[in-house]
């Protein structure tokens, strides 16, 4: 029997099935939207709701946000907006 992998999110720290979190990875020092979760990268979780990541982007405005991967500022904001863009928010 195959079960989902088990991630938690960044913010609120709940365990979840990889499936229902959005996945941010590094490449250069930049953050990026896995779409497919599949890409070969160090990555971060967050929850599918406007909660999680309205949080996450105050703490990175805040340069509250630390994670073992370097993400760049200015494109983990993009990202956010990608990610509200996709909840249809």
């Amino acid at each position: 029997m195959y079960m989902d992998p088990i991630r938690s999110c960044i913010v609120c720290r709940k365990k979840k099935n990889k499936k229902d979190l959005f996945r941010i990875i590094s490449k250069d020092k930049k953050a990026y939207y896995d779409s497919n979760q599949c890409e070969n990268s160090r990555g971060i979780y967050v929850c599918k709701n406007s909660d999680c990541i309205n949080k996450l982007r105050k703490n990175i405005t805040k340069q509250k946000f630390s994670t073992k991967l370097s993400l760049d500022d200015d494109s983990m904001l993009k990202v956010l907006l990608e990610l509200e863009d996709e909840l249809g928010d």
